[in-house]
């Protein structure tokens, strides 16, 4: 089963790296999650684990019921920088689930009070506990620890295809930034105009197999934006992307629905959601980057059962973007402009739209 999980990652990958799940990058913001009981407070429910979970610094590392090593680590610093709030996470263990059978954990931010870990041999998943199945019959107590496995081969194998792959069109980029990007393996390194770094790493392999798909993540370098101000980081996470704005003067990030192009004076960006796998709250948006930090000046909100979705082409000049809209599964979808004018920004179709 874990076999074929990993291959269908593999194809996910080729097409576009996979990352985190919806519950770490909610389409709304979850009402503010239990503060996470610190270290000391976790130390007496992993004693209790008969040696199946332990901690070593900022890593949690559960054994798997085939044996494999899960190792879930805090993300708190991004090189010498705090982590983005969006991009910080924190994993707890609060103890043995009897009634469904596996390890319960805290994860920091959540909307769910609780997460469980099944200690199954279905793929590795993390499930919020209120909607997890109970187990049938008696409940389940602790396991004893089961041998140790090794770690699968074919990671290594994988992440090479991953290398390679994301080489093509990364390499590029980072030798345009002239030093101010940088990559070293999984680590992506942004330089700041004061001289600090903010560093993104792949959340790609959790100890000994592929993290889950609410763990997975990784960010790719797309480029400066043409002023420099910005640097631009497509975040791939659970079959979706989206896009950072790092300014780099600041170190301010702003997160859009996807990689943006730019307005020919500097002044906007526009980005759109082109797969549906992420239920984002907007399909398309105009940002303002006037100000002294980027802000949504019109977006096109999502509404119930309305697959459309926003290609954007270009930008015909700085006050019209050119667009393809239609169904998100439609092969061919209808020319349209977005204009701006003295009364703000409208829709409309266009038939010049190639």
């Amino acid at each position: 089963m874990r076999r074929a999980a990993l291959a269908a990652l593999v194809l996910t990958t080729a097409a576009g790296i996979a990352g985190a799940s919806l519950w770490l990058r909610p389409a709304e913001p979850p009402p503010p999650p239990p503060a996470a009981p610190d270290i000391q407070d976790e130390a007496s429910a992993l004693a209790a684990s008969k040696g199946l979970v332990w901690r070593e610094k900022d890593s949690l590392s559960l054994r798997l019921k085939s044996g494999e090593i899960l190792t879930l680590t805090d993300r708190t610093t991004c090189g010498d920088m705090p982590c983005p709030k969006e991009l910080s996470v924190r994993y707890r263990y609060l103890g043995w689930n009897n009634m469904n059978g596996g390890y319960d954990l805290r994860i920091a931010p959540s909307s769910a009070p609780k997460m469980l870990l099944p200690y199954s041999d279905d793929d590795v998943t993390l499930v919020d506990s209120r909607h997890a199945e109970r187990t049938s019959g008696a409940p389940l107590t602790i396991p004893p620890p089961p041998q140790a496995a090794e770690t699968d081969e074919s990671l290594a194998e994988w992440l090479t295809d991953i290398t390679n792959g994301r080489n093509q069109g990364e390499a590029p980029l980072i030798a345009s930034s002239h030093g101010k990007a940088s990559r070293n393996g999984s680590l992506l390194r942004l330089e700041l105009a004061d001289g600090h770094h903010l560093s993104l790493t792949d959340d790609l392999i959790c100890g000994q197999i592929a993290c889950p798909q609410q763990v997975f993540r990784s960010y790719d370098y797309a480029g400066l934006s043409p002023d420099g101000r910005f640097h631009v980081v497509e975040e791939h996470w659970n079959e979706a992307n989206a896009a950072i704005l790092v300014d780099t003067r600041t170190g301010g990030t702003s997160f859009l629905l996807g990689v943006p192009k730019f307005a020919p004076n500097g002044r906007r960006a526009v980005a759109s959601v082109t797969d549906l796998a992420w239920s984002a709250p907007r399909r398309l948006e105009v940002w303002s980057l006037s100000g002294a930090a980027p802000g949504i000046e019109f977006s096109l909100s999502a509404k119930d059962e309305d697959d459309t979705v926003y290609e954007v082409l270009g930008w015909a000049d700085s006050d019209h973007v050119r667009l393809r809209r239609g169904p998100w599964a439609a092969e061919q979808r209808s020319p349209a402009m977005l204009a701006h004018d003295g009364t703000g920004w409208h829709m409309e179709a266009s038939d010049s739209t190639n």
